[in-house]
């Protein structure tokens, strides 16, 4: 047991004496994460100034672009909040410019000189000290906007739904959520409900912001946290597709119909959220559930098409549906639920 006992020793030095993964030279040094909307496209991407200042590293300043409709190709993620208060992204998006370290520096400077403020404040000092970012982002296409102002008195963003779901009036609001603090960006309809998230921002500190610009069906909501000794701000986009989340919206209001046994009113939502946004699986596949009940070739149609989006999800949610019951025996319906065979009759489907 000895040969052992000094292995474990020495690899015990050896893990005592490596250098620690965060510098001794970020203690107690400010960590700055914040973005700023410098325009949006006609289609709602976003050019985005960008300061990141964390582990006592030198600051970084770039302008990149963040994609705003998933129908236009490749999805970037939005940087998020983590337990640090730094941020941090999947798939990060396009880089147009990076500025010099000493642009980075000036600009952090600033920054830090009025961190404590609860609005964001980079856009205006990038177009003070950076103005090579706005020219670069208004050649390309990026108009500048401010924010869409909410009504007075109600704290509500008014906007339209799509027109082949009736164009019925919708609502955006920002609200507080206190486990875990955080931000969320709700749509409702007035008819009851705390509404469908869009977005949520995680709170580490007071809440900096929020806010809202629009632009063809895109929402981008910028909101963050700041606190003090040592400074640790992080403000950053969230995107938010209002389509997505107006047949999310339809979608729940036809299950609660179904659920009630009003199904011309739910066969009426599912038909507004697929209408809000045809790529939406679960309206679809609602659609298809009700349809199945009186008219097989539709639910079958209807079927089909949510298949088409996401396959997997209309396995998991028609296997065991007994609203397909009567059709499961079909081999198109089998194949597009990933049966292969027939279910026994009679037996109850697993826990």
């Amino acid at each position: 047991m000895r040969p052992l006992a000094l292995l474990l020793c020495v690899l015990g030095c050896a893990e005592w004496r490596m250098p620690p993964t965060f510098p001794e030279r970020a203690a107690g040094r400010p960590v700055v994460h914040e973005q700023a909307l410098l325009g949006l496209s006609p289609l709602g991407d976003a050019a985005v100034a960008e300061l990141v200042e964390a582990d006592g590293a030198e600051p970084h300043l770039e302008l990149r672009i963040f994609a705003g409709l998933a129908s236009l190709g490749t999805q970037y993620a939005t940087p998020h909040a983590s337990a640090v208060g730094t941020a941090s992204c999947v798939l990060c998006p396009p880089t147009l410019l990076v500025a010099s370290i000493d642009r980075a520096r000036i600009v952090a400077q600033k920054l830090r000189s009025v961190a404590g403020r609860p609005q964001p404040v980079l856009a205006a000092i990038v177009a003070v000290e950076w103005p090579e970012a706005m020219l670069r982002a208004a050649q390309l296409g990026y108009a500048p906007r401010l924010p869409a102002e909410p009504e007075p008195g109600s704290g509500l963003w008014h906007i339209r739904g799509a027109a082949g779901a009736g164009a019925l009036p919708l609502a955006l609001r920002v609200s507080p959520m206190a486990d875990p603090p955080a931000l969320l960006l709700l749509l409702s309809d007035g008819l009851g409900g705390d509404g469908i998230e869009l977005a949520r921002v995680l709170m580490t500190g007071d809440v900096v912001g929020p806010q809202l610009f629009l632009q063809d069906g895109v929402a981008w909501l910028l909101a963050g946290s700041v606190r003090a000794d040592p400074l640790r701000r992080t403000v950053g986009l969230h995107r938010a597709l209002l389509a997505r989340g107006e047949a999310q919206l339809h979608n729940a209001h036809g299950l609660e119909d179904y659920a009630a046994g009003e199904l011309d009113a739910a066969r009426r939502e599912f038909g507004r959220s697929i209408a809000a946004d045809p790529s939406y699986v679960d309206g679809l596949y609602n659609a298809a559930a009700v349809a199945a009940l009186t008219d097989p070739e539709e639910a079958v149609s209807l079927l089909a098409r949510a298949a088409a989006v996401d396959p997997a999800r209309v396995q998991v949610l028609g296997r065991h549906d007994e609203d397909f019951k009567s059709l499961r025996r079909r081999p198109d319906v089998g194949a597009l639920l990933g049966l292969r065979r027939p279910p026994p009759e009679g037996i109850p489907p697993p826990p």
